[in-house]
């Protein structure tokens, strides 16, 4: 059973039932998470029509070209996307107050205030200042593993390394306790699925719950900050000001769930994804890799990017591959489908770590709403790309299939057992 969705229930319910072979069209975006390899499947439709409509009612943007001009266009838009939250959800949640009102949820001039009121204070310089912190979090948190592998044999890197990195930074970032950081983890996991186009009914209600109990967290953070404020990211978010203008406390509430549920889960999977590809490859692209980590990292964001779409509504008619999208019709933009283009990249299908980025990735969007941790994220995985690859130049993977998940959006890994030697 269907809780929520975009477009109405019915619709999805029923391209589901009219899929009579594996079809891009012809599944709703809920179940691309029954597909092991969804990239196939991008492939084959983004060959037929990089733009097309599917039954379920969603416009799918599967080219490069046609994705950077939905992203580009300002008649593109997320609003009604969180308007369509705020009907949905509960009068007074704690998921109504942070999804109807997400920075990327939300459009001029209210998005125009937010965003320039957080540039204020997630600035390049804050992440760069912390470049030396997280590398020798990363050294720590790799010395763990190694010890496990010592005794075991092998060692997950998701849970001992790739998670708790992003987890910690982005709780130092904001200035959480680290005590906290597991119970706002599993948070994060659990409100995920809220952001699909579709939300199966049991996740619909463990989403909202969660987020009751995220939103009672960060009320008594937000308590904190203002009566003692700190040499951290919140305080800053909470004094920032422009012309007079303040960010509202439902506009804090948002930004700091958005930041720390985007702050790990996406650096996490980033990372995994990447590295996971990386074993597959040549070993002269370890070897690329490890030289040159940065650049490998922009590969990895290119090859195994998170996050697989975003959702924009034209408030305005548009026109996009020759096809005509009509205003409020639901337009789902494939990033990962967009960054293997063979129009735009050669050999696209292969991971290549030596690759020139351009055109770059559309990973993190592009636009007003272009990803404000992209920084973060890109410097975190560089850090612990380097890192991994100098310790271990002769890792291995220890299993032939590690498993993927998917929650809305999002797709990832679930174990990435290695061999450090």
């Amino acid at each position: 059973m269907v809780a929520w969705s975009w477009v109405s229930v019915d619709t999805l319910r029923a391209s589901a039932r009219s899929r009579a072979r594996l079809d891009f069209l012809t599944l709703d975006p809920t179940q691309l998470a029954e597909v092991s390899d969804p990239y196939p499947l991008y492939a084959a439709q983004r060959a037929e029509a990089p733009v097309a409509r599917a039954p379920s009612g969603f416009w799918c943007v599967t080219g490069y070209d046609e994705a950077e001009a939905v992203l580009r266009d300002s008649r593109s838009t997320t609003g009604p996307i969180g308007a369509r939250y705020r009907e949905a959800l509960p009068d007074g949640s704690a998921a109504r107050t942070e999804l109807g009102r997400r920075i990327n949820l939300i459009d001029p001039p209210d998005h125009t205030r937010v965003r320039g009121l957080v540039g204020k204070a997630f600035t390049p310089r804050r992440v760069e200042q912390m470049r030396e912190w997280i590398a020798t979090l990363a050294d720590r948190l790799l010395a763990d593993a190694e010890t496990i592998a010592t005794i075991e044999g092998a060692v997950d890197l998701l849970p001992v390394v790739a998670h708790p990195l992003p987890s910690l930074v982005i709780s130092e970032l904001l200035g959480v306790p680290g005590t906290d950081r597991a119970l706002l983890s599993e948070l994060t996991e659990a409100t995920a699925p809220l952001l699909g186009v579709s939300v199966p009914a049991d996740d619909w209600e463990r989403g909202l719950d969660a987020s009751e109990r995220f939103a009672e967290y960060v009320e008594g953070l937000l308590a904190e900050r203002a009566q003692a404020p700190g040499d951290d990211l919140l305080s800053a978010l909470i004094a920032a000001e422009e012309e007079g203008d303040r960010l509202t406390h439902e506009e804090l509430m948002s930004l700091v769930v958005t930041l720390y549920a985007a702050g790990h889960r996406t650096t996490r999977d980033l990372f995994t994804n990447g590295l996971a590809a990386l074993l597959r490859a040549e070993p002269a692209q370890r070897a690329a890799a490890a030289d040159d980590p940065k650049r490998a990292t922009e590969e990895f964001v290119r090859f195994a990017t998170p996050t697989h779409f975003v959702g924009r509504v034209p408030v305005e008619p548009m026109e996009v591959a020759g096809e005509a999208i009509g205003p409020y019709e639901p337009v789902l933009v494939f990033l990962a489908a967009a960054n293997r283009d063979p129009r735009r990249f050669a050999d696209p299908e292969r991971l290549d770590v030596t690759r020139a980025p351009d055109p770059p990735p559309l990973s993190f969007a592009l636009g007003p709403h272009f990803c404000l941790g992209a920084s973060l994220a890109r410097t975190e995985v560089e850090i612990l790309v380097g890192a991994t690859l100098r310790r271990w130049p002769e890792m291995s993977s220890a299993e032939d299939d590690h498993g993927w998940w998917t929650a809305g959006p999002f797709r990832g890994l679930k174990s990435l057992r290695v061999r450090l030697g």
